[in-house]
């Protein structure tokens, strides 16, 4: 089979030449559609459950709230661990489910479960978004040269928050610092003790006066009406015009008994950025199994479409953190540490062969193995990181191209000053080592197999890796089977000329002349084709007939 492919290659060269051009042109364009993560996400599936009841303290949320939830989550299949914390006023219980759960399989069960749960009035739990921890993509601030950061804020949760979260693969924006407007109702302790009314019955009179009701309809003149009553607060003349109560037929108005105005829920932080004590911030969180280059093109063109055409001219999203800027610099990073690796091999390559074209052609495996490394890569959709493709091996890749080519140069060399048939000498020299040089691939390739057995962090982290391996292995050997013979059957047409350094022919000579046993101290000569030899010594010397005989013919 692997001498049929050599063969084949011989007859329609420019077919594989055409072909490797086409491998280029894939995988080039693969690889700039393959997106380039930091690092890989080895986070288990998570589900968080978070529960907010102002005021309290932490020992009766621990009783009230994350006790029930841990115990109305209990059961859950895949279930690996549960851990919780009550704080002042917040409860957090966080589920952990084993590798391999469907995220949203995980959410659905504790969402079947959240109605059952039996919470003090007025308290609902959530689920907080679907993203990794290491999911923070973005940050940003908003900018005003005259506006107050309240305004700033009712901005960031009204315009800026509801744009980023239409945006695919974005989980959650969240803002923090400035102030959150609210209406506020200043009432007078002497004035509402002089109508007899409490801070209760104020309350009660706000929420029953802010509402529309239906009233149905009439039909007039062969159509239909519709009847609505009106009431819902708009401004803060409407609320000081509330009716509190009635005496002796004068109505007492909210604006009777205190003030309407305009503030800010009260505080527990403030953000501050550069000189800015009180700034308003967004943050960004991926959605879980996104690719991040993806999802921050998206994202900033948002940016751009929030600073030219949403909001008003005076504002502006300013990102002082993004992830691309780790990305850039860990695509760097590895394209460095490819290009220094494949220069390295090329040097040593053109060294020990001593011939330029005989290292330029075993050099050509490795650039064409990595694209069709990517192209495989691009076609599962999986993404690169700096594992992935920093732990590429050059030295493997290129071991089966060089007995290729080795061979070919050394058999051509042997009929030097002779007429050649270069295709049918570069044939004989391929079937010596074509099916060797495939097991040893092969042999290669299973040792990476044992690394999809590993699960959890370990297998997330090294599977990648193995894939990049794998296929770049396959790619280094379709080339040395097809592309590599017809190479040299073209620059070596000519002729070549074994030649070496200065002392390789000296040490050639002698290791070929003796060979000596070092037993107690004392140097034997030993033949290692003699009867009884040791088979861990190498039998290079035996004069084997053809290589590779060791391996299936």
């Amino acid at each position: 089979m692997m001498n049929r492919i050599v063969a084949s290659s011989l007859q329609q060269r420019f077919l594989v030449v055409l072909m490797m051009l086409l491998l280029v042109g894939a995988g080039w364009r693969s690889l700039e559609r393959l997106p380039m993560d930091a690092y890989p996400d080895l986070s288990p599936p998570l589900v968080e459950i978070i529960t907010q009841w102002p005021g309290h303290a932490a020992e009766e949320v621990e009783r009230l709230i994350t006790v029930p939830v841990e115990l109305g989550m209990n059961g859950i299949p895949q279930t690996t661990t549960k851990r919780s914390i009550s704080l002042y006023g917040l409860s957090d219980v966080i589920l952990t489910f084993s590798n391999g759960t469907d995220n949203y399989f995980a959410r659905q069960q504790v969402f079947n479960r959240m109605g059952a749960l039996s919470l003090p009035s007025g308290v609902s739990p959530s689920v907080s978004p679907l993203s990794a921890p290491s999911g923070l993509i973005y940050r940003y601030v908003l900018q005003s040269p005259d506006r107050s950061p309240m305004e700033l804020k009712t901005f960031e949760d009204w315009t800026v928050e509801p744009q980023y979260k239409s945006v695919p693969g974005v989980a959650d924006d969240s803002g923090f610092g400035g102030g959150t407007m609210q209406y506020q109702v200043l009432l007078d302790p002497a004035r509402i003790a002089s109508v007899g009314l409490s801070a209760q019955q104020v309350e009660t009179a706000l929420a029953a006066n802010n509402g529309n009701a239906g009233g149905g309809f009439y039909s007039q003149g062969g159509q239909f009406y519709y009847v609505r009553g009106i009431g819902r607060l708009n401004t803060l003349q409407d609320i000081g015009n509330v009716v509190l109560a009635v005496h002796n037929g004068t109505p007492v108005l909210l604006k009777d008994v205190g003030r309407v105005v305009i503030g800010t829920v009260p505080r527990l932080g403030e953000f501050g950025y550069e000189k800015q004590d009180d700034a308003v911030e967004g943050v960004i969180l991926m959605l879980k199994g996104e690719k991040t280059q993806d999802v921050l093109q998206r994202v900033e063109a948002k940016t751009s479409e929030l600073n030219n055409e949403i909001l008003p001219k005076d504002v502006k999203v300013h990102p002082f953190y993004d992830l691309s800027d780790l990305i850039a610099l860990t695509t760097q990073t590895v394209q460095r540490n490819l290009l220094r690796g494949m220069l390295l091999v090329l040097v040593v390559l053109i060294f020990f062969l001593y011939d330029l074209r005989a290292g330029l052609i075993v050099a050509v495996t490795i650039p064409l193995a990595l694209l069709f490394a990517f192209i495989c890569l691009d076609l599962q959709s999986a993404s690169a990181n700096l594992l992935s493709i920093g732990a590429v091996d050059f030295g493997i890749l290129v071991d089966g191209a060089i007995f290729m080519v080795e061979n070919i140069f050394r058999q051509i060399a042997a009929r030097r000053g002779t007429s050649l048939n270069v295709i049918e000498i570069v044939k004989a020299a391929a079937a010596e080592v074509d099916r060797p040089l495939f097991y040893a691939v092969a042999v290669i390739v299973a040792s990476f197999l044992p690394i999809y057995v590993l699960a959890g962090p370990s297998g997330t982290l090294f599977k990648p890796m193995a894939d990049t391996m794998i296929f770049a292995l396959i790619g280094s050997l379709i080339v040395t089977l097809t592309l590599l013979p017809v190479l040299c059957s073209w620059f070596m047409r000519e002729g070549v000329r074994v030649s070496g350094f200065a002392g390789l022919p000296t040490y050639n000579r002698a290791n070929a002349q003796m060979q000596f046993l070092f037993v107690n101290g004392r140097p034997v000569r030993f033949d290692p084709c003699a009867p009884g030899a040791s088979p861990m010594i190498s039998t290079r010397a035996c004069g084997s007939p053809k290589p590779g005989t060791g391996f299936p013919q």
